[in-house]
This record gives C-alpha cells, structure tokens and sequence, in this order.
C-alpha cells in the first residue's frame, strides 16, 4: 500500500548518511520514478524535509539532522498516523492512533498538535458509519478482489471489482474500484448493501495514483452536472463571490478565458440547471445574466420576490 511505501522511504532515507538517486530508490521499491517524485512532494508536504538535488553526484536526502520518530511503531500506528484521525477512527484505528502520538510526542518537544484540532465534516451534516470498512481495508491490504451488492437509486447490481483505495470526504466514505478489465469509477460505501472478499488475488493498475484519480473525478463530475453555458457580466469586485457561490476548477477555468473591461468581466459559465444557478447568482453583487433568457428572468423574480418581502 501506498501509506506503507512512504513509511519504507523514510526509513530508507533515514539511515543514510548520503543522497540516493531516485532511479536507485524506485529500484528498491519496484515502482517507476514518476511515482518516487509524486512520494517525495507528499512527504515534504506532510513536514518531512526532502531535499532533492540534481546533476553528478545529486539525489534525494533528508535536511540536516532530522531524524524519523517512527521507530518502534506498529504497521497499525504507522497506518493511523498517515491517514489521519478523522479516518482512523472510522477504521477502527483509534487505540493505535492514540499509542502512536504518544510514541512521537516521546520524541518531540513540538507543542503545536496539542494546539490544532481538526474538524473533517461540514457544518450539521451527520457522519456516516458504514459498516463495511474493516473488509475493504482487508481486502486493501492482501491485494484481493471484492464482490459488492451496490445500491443507486431503485437498482442493485452486484460487481466483482479490484479495490483501488479509500477515500473520505466531509464525513462521507468512498472506495475507488475497478472491475476487471474496465476502469476505476467511485462508489459510495454507505449505498454498498453487502460485500465479501473475493478469494482471488488480483493486479491493481501499474501507475495508478490514488489522489491523481480523485482529483480528475473531482473535476469530471463538476464537468457533468453543469449542463447550461450561462453568459455573465461580473464586476471585477465581484469575482471573489462569484468563485464562492460557484466554486470549483471549471469556474476558475470560465474566468481566465473570460474577456474584462473597465473592470467588468464577460464569462461563459457552465452551470448546474436553472434552479441551481439562480440560487448561485442571486449572491453574487452586480452579477447580470446576459444569457439564456430563462436563467435571467428567474434570477430578477427572485430578486424581485426578496425585495417585495424585505421592503422597509
């Protein structure tokens, strides 16, 4: 697993005294070097100070004197540190989460984790509590094959599918699989009716990136469900809400290929059907809707309706 991997490269890296190219650590591995780098950014995001250096005689290394407090931790601690607490808890972690910190506070005098919490799910949105997490975990874990009863909307479909990875988001949890031979797609564990390990051994996708696929699917499902282009004239003072109101990659995208003058800017927008759009646009000061009629004559009944109910 990839949580495992990082573990093993700060190992390595931890107990040398001199760089080791990336070539040389991916070999270690049996992974590619593309996914060595992809490593090394997340540790270095995660406080692990990686230095990389390049040309004859460079490679990576750690800064300094730092030294790795993982020593002594069980793969369960080591697993529980790196997804978090928030996730940790769902899986079971909690016990292992919390002997863990002890073992890293033992060797730190740093003060700030006593001084940050963090808080996953959005405001009153009730936290899931699927029950299938421990087999998927399992199933992560020995490279074995799943079989779901997945229920959408009516209809419940049983796959057989290649667990790619866990994913939680604001409370909610999601495997990413693959059935084989197909693509990975997404499933929400909390519509998964039942599951049972597939007894098979199957072979996950060479380059597969776990957060390289939620990224694009992101984005893919923003792309989707923005089924009407709405044409817009937004104050530049205005974009700031605008972005609030509909946020996301595909807006900031409609802004930058937008067209400004005098400090107003013209934007193709895809956005969610009308009801959506209108609730959107309403908050964003100055925003007029050139285009489509039907989106701008709801947008000033809207107005219209709060205005005759707000007046003085």
């Amino acid at each position: 697993m990839k949580a495992a991997r990082l573990v093993t490269e700060i190992v390595i890296l931890s107990a040398r005294t001199q760089s080791i190219t990336a070539a040389s650590l991916a070999a270690r591995l049996e992974v590619t070097e593309r996914t060595v780098y992809r490593d090394l950014r997340e540790l270095s995001g995660m406080g692990v100070p990686v230095v990389t250096e390049s040309g004859p005689g460079g490679g990576v290394s750690l800064l300094g004197t730092w030294t790795s407090p993982l020593t002594g931790m069980t793969r369960d601690e080591l697993d529980s540190v790196l997804i978090g607490g928030l996730a940790a808890a769902d899986l079971g972690l909690s016990a292992e989460l919390a002997t863990a910190r002890e073992k890293i506070l033992s060797e730190t005098d740093s003060v700030l984790s006593s001084n940050v919490l963090v808080d996953g799910p959005d405001w009153f949105i009730a936290k899931e509590n699927p029950q299938e997490l421990t087999t998927i975990v399992m199933a992560l874990r020995s490279q074995r094959g799943l079989r779901i009863e997945y229920t959408k909307g009516a209809e419940t479909k049983v796959r057989t599918v290649i667990p790619l990875g866990l994913v939680i988001k604001s409370g909610r949890w999601y495997l990413v699989a693959q059935p084989p031979g197909g693509t990975p797609r997404t499933y929400r564990v909390s519509r998964i009716a039942s599951l049972a390990a597939h007894g098979i051994s199957m072979t996950r996708p060479p380059d597969f990136n776990l957060g390289d696929y939620w990224t694009r699917s992101q984005i893919e499902f923003d792309r989707s469900i923005r089924a009407t282009t709405v044409r817009l004239r937004v104050p530049t003072a205005s974009l700031v809400d605008l972005r609030r109101a509909v946020p996301g990659q595909v807006t900031a995208e409609a802004i930058d290929a937008g067209s400004v003058a005098d400090d107003v800017h013209i934007i193709e927008l895809p956005m969610e059907p009308l009801e959506v759009a209108v609730s959107q646009l309403i908050t964003v000061p100055g925003a007029e809707v050139i285009s489509p009629r039907e989106v701008r004559l709801a947008l000033h009944e809207r107005a219209r309706q709060s205005a005759r109910c707000n007046e003085p």
